[in-house]
């Protein structure tokens, strides 16, 4: 076993490096579109400013580079090798009108999953965004920048667990990107179970480029601008790459979009939202939990009436809703951002020094500094007797709850002033030396890598005793007096309720807190490899083997005020630790035969805390098979494994809010629909961490052909199974809930520890109701997927119009099962939505054309099948109404002329037919589209100019 964390990683940088010199020597042939194909630690290819120079300056140069590894599209059958790998490059990226990281990974064929971001309102990440691969979890995706991990992100995803943020990552410093789909353990370590995601910066430059964009949406809102420099040039033995970048967008707001604008576009018609109004709960002997209606608001309103610029009217509750009349307006929803508020600098600086023939020192830097501004919007800034226990009863016997939105004329500067202010400082740095054993054959690399992730943020609140005070003095006043149910009885003013509070009263009790949270990594590695060790039948064998070791740490402490409930109506997560690490790891390579070549790697990896410590061997077999050059044949079999979370290991008691049907209530009413709106309650809950969880653990298998029948054609197409199995999962709420309810009904034994266990994480109050559910981390869950890709490239002829291309790539999720828990059925998230609104399958297409090098353009489609509605997301797919949504269709185009060898001038449409999410009759909530999956952006329109100086990049 391993003492120290150095003792564990050095043997799977070097496995992927040998198979990259297997391929280096592939000629390629009419490299009109040029893809590299990742095999190794650092997929990286780095040539002089002459790729075509012979002098001993460039030899020694392709000598000490870890990897040479390219290759066009067509003879594609010759570069893949077992593992399959989809790459875009910066040229394709821009093509097709992406402007972020996320961008480009969202519309990856094989990101079939729903993601939360900048369009979840109240959600616990608006300021950060990630990618779900085959449907799975974030967490289970490995995300490298240049062959190398990356930190997570501080605040945790969806409140519960560790993500990489790849909002924060610069598009303008990428040479490509390549996904790897499958288990990758055995190379990369913990986390690459539905697949490894390599984003590859630039890596050498001879001269400059600069380059300057906007853009501006169709229906206003989210303007961006983004400034690029890059730089790099060979001082003799001293190779220097800089580059930077500026980004800076506005904000999208909901009332900037028809369909989000307040209620307008609720497809069961635009029924104002409540703006001021008292929710009638019934009194003492009516009492359930069930609003039964309103109380009527004075002078119809016309205290609220300038509320929301002037749209706050008297208005009836909807047909679905309690009975009665409330304060409302259309426009309540709509101050919400969509897209956030962002300015970004970042940059780079690589530098590599050659020290002689056989060594080469080299540093890597990046930095990102990001600051974004966003609202969760009306609908989560308001005010109610939360402190006092939802429910009061007024001085007339009625069990109620007062409820006030603040409106944009009751702040100082409206909501544009009241803005969450997120700074979030990224980067990544390392320091090493590589180069041979004299003539020996052995290659080796050694480095040192810092990353890491510090958030700072500025949120407004309402101080809970400031607003408290200010509606128990202006409107209700206590009588000291308890009624059955121990709710307070207060004499309620209703008239000064529904009077607009003046901006000085709201700057009164609220106010900017803030919030930090700290991640990082570091990681010393060690590697050594021959890609000729010996000759077989089929060439030359390789072997590569690392060690490496290091620690990670996580904070995200709370701040005091919230943890001593000194704000009105916010929770939050903290935690914080470190763990060690350390890996050993080994890849060989054996061409059998000149038609078949082994691949096997294996990586041991181990984690120590304080708590405890964690251990996995994971291993990985493939084999490669050409009958003929141009066809091949290949599979691999993988385990794979994800450390527990660091907040698995080390989260303090992380509070949410969750609004859910409860199956007690539904059983004591003899109701058949548990769904329906009745029975759905809000309560608070607590995730509590646990210090004793194991390795989440998992298998997969890859089988598939790469074929280039022809020049400039490559068909591909992989089937890919995935077995995960102790996932480590919050609790399952819903089923916790049921277990209560059928210990509460008698209809299992209520002293069985399994009951006791549940009826003590489900407290309920005197009448029944749900109040608060605690819930733990543990290794429960097993999660299945089957999944096909194909990809199809074909490159026409050149003709006197110019030359065309086509790219096809399809994604179809044929399986996705979940288990709760051992021995429980399986779930269908293919088809219920209730746990899984992913798609089913994806396709992209993109047709490219050049005509002299003068021009070309791209047209991109996206399309993704349909997905489960609302009611079948909130409901379950057997509610009346549950079913699916239509298909989802955009295009990109693109338009690039160059008047000059070394100026692009370029016009970018994105959504060119200004498509909005596919409709929904059903989604009845805003806003009234699942932000999750679709978005209502519209139309964007982008100009760009390039400007080379000085030489050439690569």
């Amino acid at each position: 076993m391993l003492k120290t964390p150095i003792a564990a990683a050095v043997l799977a940088a070097l496995s992927l490096g040998f198979v990259a010199n297997v391929y280096a020597d592939t000629t390629p042939v009419n490299t009109t579109s040029v893809t590299s194909q990742s095999s190794s630690q650092d997929t990286t290819q780095s040539t002089g400013p002459d790729s075509s120079s012979t002098s001993s300056t460039d030899q020694q140069v392709k000598k000490l580079d870890q990897v040479v590894v390219s290759g066009s599209l067509i003879n594609n059958a010759q570069i893949q090798t077992a593992t399959p790998t989809y790459t875009i490059t910066a040229d394709e990226i821009k093509a097709r009108g992406f402007n972020s990281v996320t961008e480009v990974l969202q519309n990856a064929v094989q990101a079939t999953g729903s993601v939360q971001g900048p369009q979840q309102s109240g959600g616990f990440t608006q300021g950060a965004q990630t990618v779900s691969l085959y449907g799975l979890s974030p967490e289970f995706t490995l995300l490298l920048i240049d062959g190398k991990p990356i930190t997570n992100f501080g605040q945790l995803y969806n409140g519960q667990s560790n993500f990489n943020n790849i909002s924060n990552i610069p598009i303008s410093l990428i040479d490509h990107i390549d996904v790897m789909p499958g288990g990758g353990s055995s190379i990369y370590g913990s986390s690459a179970i539905a697949g490894v995601v390599n984003i590859v910066t630039k890596q050498h430059m001879d001269g400059g480029e600069i380059t300057v964009r906007t853009g501006t949406y169709d229906g206003g809102g989210g303007a961006n601008q983004r400034i690029t420099a890059g730089y790099g040039h060979d001082f003799g033995k001293l190779n220097v790459l800089t580059a930077f970048e500026f980004d800076n967008s506005s904000p999208l707001w909901g009332y900037q979009r028809h369909l989000t604008d307040g209620s307008l576009g609720d497809p069961a018609g635009a029924t104002p939202e409540l703006v001021t109004g008292v929710l009638n709960y019934g009194n003492v002997n009516t009492f359930n939990g069930v609003q039964q209606g309103w109380i009527t608001p004075p002078a119809n309103c016309g205290g609220s009436s300038g509320l929301f610029g002037g749209s706050t009217v008297l208005t009836n509750a909807g047909p679905n809703a309690a009975p009665g009349q409330y304060c409302g307006s259309t426009k309540v929803n709509g101050y919400t951002t969509l897209i956030n508020q962002s300015r970004s600098y970042d940059g780079m600086l690589k530098l590599r020094y050659d020290v002689n023939d056989n060594v080469r020192l080299y540093s890597d830097i990046l930095l990102d500094w990001q600051q974004q501004k966003y609202t969760q919007g009306a609908q989560y800034i308001f005010w109610e007797p939360l402190n006092q226990g939802i429910y009061v009863q007024d001085q007339y016997g009625n069990i109620v709850t007062p409820v006030h939105i603040f409106a944009p004329e009751e702040m100082p500067g409206g909501y544009p002033d009241q803005l969450n202010n997120q700074d979030d400082l990224m980067y990544q740095a390392d320091i090493g030396a590589n180069g041979q054993f004299g003539n020996s054959g052995w290659d080796w690399d050694v480095y040192y890598l810092r990353s890491g992730d510090r958030t700072t943020t500025s949120d407004p609140v309402r101080m809970a005793a400031a607003v408290d005070n200010y509606f128990l003095t202006h409107v209700m006043t206590p009588t000291g007096q308890t009624n059955a149910y121990g709710m307070g009885i207060y004499n309620i003013n209703y008239n000064a309720l529904y009077q607009p509070i003046s901006p000085a009263a709201f700057a009164s009790f609220n106010q900017d807190i803030a919030g930090f949270s700290n991640t990082w990594v570091n990681d010393t590695r060690a590697t050594i490899s021959n890609s000729s060790l010996f000759s077989l039948p089929g060439g030359d064998a390789g072997i590569a083997a690392l060690i490496e070791g290091g620690n990670e740490a996580w904070f995200d402490p709370v701040n005091p005020l919230i943890a001593n409930g000194d704000v009105w109506g916010l929770t939050a997560g903290s935690g914080g630790g470190t763990r060690q690490h350390g890996a050993s790891a080994f890849e060989f390579n054996a061409p059998i035969l000149k038609e078949l070549t082994l691949d096997l790697s294996g990586r041991y990896d181990y984690y120590k805390t304080d708590g405890g410590t964690n251990n996995k061997f994971t291993y990985k077999i493939g084999l490669e098979y050409r009958p003929f050059d141009t066809w091949l044949l290949r599979g691999n079999y993988s385990t794979a494994f994800r450390a527990p979370d660091m907040s698995a290991l080390f989260l303090g008691p992380s509070g949410f809010f969750e609004t859910l049907p409860d199956p007690y209530q539904c059983a004591l009413a003899h109701a058949t629909n548990c769904g329906a709106q009745q029975f759905q309650y809000q309560f608070t809950g607590n995730l509590l961490s646990n210090p004793k969880l194991q390795p989440t653990t998992a298998s997969s298998w890859t089988a598939g052909t790469v074929w280039s029948p022809i020049n400039n054609l490559s068909l591909s197409v992989d089937y890919l199974h995935i077995d995960i199995t102790n996932e480590v999962v919050q609790q399952d709420i819903p089923t916790l809930l049921a277990l209560d309810s059928q210990c509460l009904l008698g209809q299992l034994p209520t002293n069985s520890l399994e009951c006791q266990q549940a009826i003590s994480q489900v407290q309920r109050n005197g009448a029944g109701i749900i109040t608060n559910v605690n819930t733990y981390f543990v290794n429960l869950a097993a999660e299945k997927t089957d999944s096909i890709t194909a990809e199809a490239k074909y490159t026409f002829p050149n003709t006197y119009v110019g030359q065309f291309s086509v790219q096809v790539d399809y994604n179809d999720m044929l399986k996705h099962s979940y288990q709760l828990t051992p021995g429980s059925a399986p779930i269908n998230d293919l088809t219920n939505s209730f746990y899984s609104s992913e798609f089913k399958d994806i396709a992209t297409t993109s047709v490219s054309w050049n005509l002299h090098n003068k021009w070309s353009s791209t047209l991109y489609w996206h399309r993704d099948s349909p997905s489960p509605n609302y009611i079948g997301m909130y409901q379950g797919i057997n509610a009346p109404g549950a079913g699916r949504v239509g298909i989802w269709s955009t295009f990109n185009y693109s338009l690039t002329y160059t008047p000059v060898p070394n100026l692009d001038l370029s016009l970018l449409i994105n959504n060119l037919f200004n498509k909005m999410p596919p409709s929904d009759p059903t989604y009845t909530a805003y806003p009234y589209y699942n932000p999750q999956n679709y978005n209502v952006y519209g139309r964007e329109y982008m100009l760009q100019a390039s400007f080379r100086f000085g030489g050439k990049t690569n």
